[in-house]
């Protein structure tokens, strides 16, 4: 199940926020005027130990933040039970993280950022005086203390007194004010070199100000792109085109694109109501807009070139700002307001679309998500940052050494499919799944690392992989994440991550091409190996291999026929007669028998839809796990009728019919393959 930690309290109404990944900083702004950010990696304040070498006396505790050893209070204890038994124990609110054994060079190297990265407990680590012991010669372990300082302790020498060398780093302030002043700042998105912000205000401005310079980003140092806008909510930027598009929250707002050069509206779409989430694609073709309707929370989709409208999906409880859930689009994270306090998903690649809530419980009035990596989101409530973990405990670093693929647990998947559906309450829901394209394949470096390892094999249908990879590893040096390659050895050893590395995928062993192989069902095995790169036995019962599923097939989607009254309308035809009768031979259809879901939609007159008709494959279960859709078949079976009661344009109207297929098939982030075709008539019943 997911969890929620408290990052800050206190806020003035946090709302719109933006997750810079390069800096690891969340920026948001606060209705009471403030532009603020969060920092995951903080900068160190000062140094309150310098590698000091100190002695911590059997029985003792000591200060981390001075050095100085006390009979009482302390951060750590290094308690003596009997002449063999003998733990550290986090003492007085420190809590207490094991990192492993290094050389003094290692340890050196151990920075503030990495120590900022670790999972810390109050479990005391094992000292006891045999071969348990883990706190031998150049063991080391790190200590958030009491006064929230980091420590990272090397143990020098072992005994009933032990001889350690200390750092202890006191670090700025992970919540800042950077500016004040503004109206009503309802949204903030920040350029992807990080020096510019852009603003909301809910009194009709678009302002740019600046984040790279030494004068503070207060409302008098920013510059108005545009104003005359109504309540503008949330921004989607699109630098490579030098726009940003807004959402109006007006009874009959607008979603604008502004030129970012010149402050040049557009009027994009038309009579949105109470918009306020905004996302657009990144193919820049369509939109997702969620409304505060009279008639109830929802979202609709924008067709960016036409401005048509056209429903996705409602039942929302005040439905704020929006996220996409992953980078194929195929699902959107929106914030529910009170009474519903909580962050649901949609999920775009099922039909019908259907929704969820993810993340419930959520402190008062949560405005807005911002996706930090593929399990982790901080969602702005009114006077609090939540930090939302999606996954909750699923990886750690006992269990299996195979974890699984992407957001699916290896015990998630069976004779070879993906199904999270027996977890009501997990965000990443999917059904007899197959799995596709370049697969994260998610490693237990730590359990592999406490067994001994250095180095792990992959291995498909037995042969062993060598294919590279690049993840993002902090650097001490730039003070940023970079871009680092992940190379097999000549013997195709994979190197286990060291001990206080911060990557930014924390589990991920490898990005397995599956086009590599066959469709079809193959084996995925890991296996660990050692310094001089002898195997490592595993445990019995530690998975360490899985079978998956394989289809890299597309689906197949035709619509090659529209009939009128049984009598086929060419492309472009005009419909005249009656009677009001239409069908559609389709075909939606997947090679391997694994397809998703189809829907056929009419588009029409100002913003007017239909669902003509849709299947999926919850309409078919079955043990063999496969449903290939239909191919050259007429739908829907009864027929269809354009008029709609009250609408004379339904009936008098060029039409445009849009059939859209998903496959079931995955890469364990993402849904892989959409497949989209349209034909068009014009009818002009009597």
């Amino acid at each position: 199940m997911p969890t929620s930690t408290p990052l800050a309290g206190a806020l003035a109404g946090a709302i719109g926020s933006h997750f810079h990944g390069a800096s690891r900083r969340l920026y948001f702004v606060e209705f009471g005027g403030k532009l603020s950010r969060y920092d995951f990696v903080r900068g160190i304040n000062a140094v309150l130990l310098n590698n000091a070498s100190r002695t911590l006396q059997g029985t003792w505790l000591m200060n981390l933040d001075n050095g100085v050893m006390a009979a009482a209070g302390g951060d750590i204890w290094w308690e003596q039970i009997d002449n063999v038994q003998r733990r550290m124990v986090p003492r007085n609110g420190a809590t207490i993280a094991y990192v492993g054994v290094m050389s003094a060079a290692q340890f050196a190297a151990l920075s503030a950022a990495q120590l900022q990265s670790l999972d810390y407990g109050s479990t005391p680590i094992v000292g006891d005086n045999n071969a348990s012991n883990r706190l031998v010669p150049g063991a080391v372990f790190a200590v958030r203390t009491d006064a929230g300082n980091y420590a990272k302790v090397r143990v020098v020498t072992y005994g009933y007194n032990l001889a350690l060398r200390i750092t202890t780093w006191r670090l700025n302030p992970a919540y800042q004010v950077l500016g004040t002043g503004y109206t009503n700042p309802e949204d903030v998105t920040v350029s992807a070199d990080g020096h510019t912000a852009y603003i909301t205000e809910r009194s009709g401005n678009l302002l740019r100000v600046a984040l790279n310079t030494l004068i503070p980003p207060n409302r008098v140092a920013a510059t108005v792109v545009a104003s005359g806008l109504e309540a503008p909510h949330q921004i989607s930027l699109r630098e490579d085109l030098n726009v940003a598009y807004v959402v109006e929250f007006a009874a009959a707002g607008h979603l604008v694109r502004v030129n970012l050069a010149n402050g040049a509206k557009t009027n994009v779409a038309f009579n949105l109501e109470r918009a306020i989430g905004l996302l657009v694609s990144a193919d820049n073709t369509t939109a997702y807009v969620s409304e505060q309707a009279a008639s109830g929370g929802r979202v609709r989709r924008v067709d960016l070139a036409s401005g048509t409208l056209s429903p996705v999906l409602g039942g929302f409880t005040a439905p704020f700002m929006m996220a996409f859930s992953n980078a194929s689009e195929s699902g959107i994270y929106i914030a529910e307001r009170d009474p519903a306090n909580r962050v649901a998903l949609v999920d775009l690649g099922v039909s019908p679309v259907q929704s969820y809530g993810v993340a419930p419980g959520l402190p008062f009035r949560p405005s807005s998500v911002a996706l930090l990596d593929a399990t982790r989101m901080v969602v702005c409530s009114d006077t609090a940052l939540s930090l939302v973990d999606l996954a909750g405990s699923v990886l750690t670093g006992s269990g299996p050494l195979l974890l699984g693929v992407g957001h699916v647990p290896v015990d998630r998947i069976n004779a070879g499919y993906a199904d999270t559906t027996v977890d009501p309450g997990y965000f990443f829901q999917r059904k007899d799944c197959p799995f596709g394209g370049s697969l994260p394949l998610m490693f237990n470096h730590e359990r592999a690392r406490l067994a001994g390892a250095a180095y792990y094999k992959v291995l498909v249908d037995g042969v062993e992989v060598n294919q590279p990879f690049v993840d993002y590893l902090w650097s001490n040096t730039t003070q940023r994440f970079e871009n680092t390659p992940v190379v097999p050895d000549a013997g195709r050893f994979y190197p286990v991550r060291q001990a206080g590395q911060l990557w930014y995928n924390h589990w991920l062993g490898l990005m397995y091409d599956s086009n590599a192989v066959a469709n079809g069902l193959h084996s995925v095995e890991v296996r660990i190996y050692n310094a001089a790169k002898l195997p490592i036995v595993v445990p019995p019962g530690v998975i360490s291999s899985r079978q998956l599923k394989i289809d890299n097939s597309w689906p197949t989607v035709s619509l090659p026929t529209i009939f009128h009254n049984g009598v086929p309308v060419g492309t472009c035809g005009i419909v005249t007669t009656g009677p009001d009768q239409f069908s559609f031979e389709i075909t939606a259809s997947d090679p391997e028998g694994h397809l998703g879901s189809w829907a056929l939609q009419a588009l029409w007159g100002d913003n007017q839809s239909a669902l003509v008709a849709s299947d999926s494959y919850a309409n078919h279960l079955n043990p063999t796990k496969l449903w290939a859709g239909v191919v050259n078949t007429v739908v829907p079976a009864g027929g269809w009728a354009a008029t709609v009661p009250g609408d004379p344009t339904s009936s008098r109207c060029a039409h445009t019919f849009v059939l859209s297929v998903w496959d079931r098939v995955i890469n364990g982030w993402n849904d892989l393959h959409y497949g989209q075709v349209h034909k068009s008539i014009t009818l002009m019943l009597p």
